[in-house]
């Protein structure tokens, strides 16, 4: 009876241990920082098709700003629909990549271009945010056929477009997007370490 007191004490322990684990793990990956795999060459040279890179989620959890030319992981779906916390707790959950795909066609990678009031304009393939010429030394290769455009920002609000301009779904066709869409910064390129 005493050795099966101790098999029982000894799987409850693994148990617990299991339990804290994945609890520990959930909570770095919604609040800390999570891994994502880039889909897509949209962000070419800065990233590569498939590359693995960690974004951090601190920016979201305290509610901070992000910054002109951050690598934001963002969701491009807008939902105008007001959710509850734990309904969000609930999504983040589903997204990470140990319970889904790496590749999530709702998330886009790129490049934070404008923020609430700037207007973006396209003005014969250069870009330029609130009348100045942006220095792009990131971009893959000089912007083709861009037709000349203006886009303003909306509060609450980014404009984000990806480093290879010639293949790249973003504001420019889907819109500015919701600040609250954005899931992480980029922190590290994981793959370009071992590059």
């Amino acid at each position: 009876m005493l050795k099966l007191n101790k098999g029982i004490k000894a799987i409850l322990e693994w148990v617990e241990v299991i339990v804290i684990s994945v609890v520990l793990a959930l909570l770095i990956n919604l609040f800390v920082m999570q891994p994502i795999k880039v889909d897509g060459e949209s962000m070419m040279p800065t990233l590569q098709n498939n590359d693995f890179v960690i974004i951090s989620r601190l920016g979201r959890t305290f509610n901070m700003d992000v910054d002109y030319g951050d690598i934001v992981v963002i969701d491009k779906t807008i939902n105008t629909k007001e959710k509850s916390f734990l309904h969000d707790i609930w999504e983040e959950i589903r997204e990470i990549s140990i319970f889904n795909r790496f590749e999530n066609r709702n998330l886009l990678i790129k490049r934070v271009i404008g923020k609430p009031g700037d207007t973006i304009e396209i003005k014969n393939g250069k870009l330029y945010r609130n009348g100045e010429l942006l220095n792009e030394p990131y971009l893959k290769d000089p912007v083709m056929n861009e037709v000349d455009k203006t886009f303003y920002v909306p509060e609450g609000h980014v404009f984000v477009m990806g480093d290879n301009r010639n293949n790249s779904m973003d504001s420019r066709i889907i819109g500015a997007l919701p600040m609250k869409n954005i899931k992480g910064v980029l922190a590290l390129d994981i793959t370009a370490l071992f590059r």
